[in-house]
């Protein structure tokens, strides 16, 4: 970490980690340097961790995400995935036939941000079509990510700080699920892929019954689903709240949010983003 020091000399602070990747071995360590750095430094707006391309998001947005939920004063905001628009396309069908999936599809379906970067290089070549079928493609794995075309990844700050991606109470996240025109499955259902699955029910849920199928699912793999990210709106018997579901893996939540409003079409709508789906 650099700042700046007295009489405006940049100085170099190093919070030590041991080796290991922060993605698995070392990902309780890396919380609690997060945290020593933010007590160090007061003012820390935000901090970007950035790791290998090779990384598998899943087990540390567990970890930062629950450490959240346990108050800690690091709170995970979103996760923002890189991809290369001239070569997406072949990464994703080089593997698309394997029983198992590399990093490009894991990194997207977990993603809340999109950058398809590299744009000048497709469009140079090709057609605007090809840009919108790359983001067909992205789409397909992830409808609910926002992805925004760059080149050389110069993006405005806004659209990838503060997105509160896991915070149930944001509205932004409510407004894509309340859409009851929006269709957000994906995909052929009787695909092996990573693709994106939407159920909608009209009448009112049990939450206790709801709890139990959604554990199902994600501890114990019912009917063979792999569900990676899980994202919803309940309508909960009995009472007057939207409640929202939200889930990285095994790790989920559900609670309140705000009192349904009038104009709004009180329903279910449970988004799955995984392997397996059907």
């Amino acid at each position: 970490m650099i700042n700046e020091g007295e009489s405006g000399a940049l100085v170099e602070e190093w919070v030590e980690l041991a080796n290991g990747c922060v993605c698995c071995t070392v990902k309780h360590s890396l919380v609690q340097a997060l945290e020593q750095l933010v007590q160090m430094k007061k003012k820390l707006d935000h901090i970007l961790l950035e790791t290998t391309g090779l990384a598998n998001p899943a087990p540390l947005a567990s970890v930062l995400w629950l450490d959240d939920q346990l108050e800690s004063s690091v709170k995970l905001d979103s996760i923002v995935t890189v991809v290369d628009a001239k070569n997406l396309r072949f990464q994703l069908n080089r593997h698309r036939d394997s029983s198992s999936f590399p990093e490009a599809f894991l990194q997207i379906a977990f993603a809340d941000v999109v950058i398809l970067n590299k744009v000048d290089l497709v469009s140079q070549e090709q057609s605007e079509g090809a840009l919108e079928e790359l983001e067909n493609e992205i789409h397909s794995i992830n409808s609910l990510a926002n992805i925004i075309r760059s080149i050389r990844c110069e993006v405005d700050l806004s659209q990838i700080l503060n997105r509160q991606a896991y915070d149930a109470t944001h509205a932004t996240h409510l407004e894509a699920l309340l859409e009851e025109s929006k269709s957000l499955s994906s995909g052929d259902l009787h695909d092996s892929g990573v693709c994106t699955l939407c159920i909608n029910q009209m009448e009112a849920v049990d939450l206790h019954k709801v709890r139990l199928w959604i554990e199902e699912i994600l501890w114990d793999k019912k009917y063979g689903m792999d569900v990676y990210r899980c994202k919803g709106v309940l309508r909960v018997g009995n009472s007057d709240q939207l409640h929202t579901l939200q889930a990285v893996r095994e790790i989920y939540e559900i609670v309140p949010t705000r009192q349904w409003r009038n104009e709004e079409k009180q329903m279910n709508r449970i988004v799955f983003i995984g392997n397996i789906l059907y």
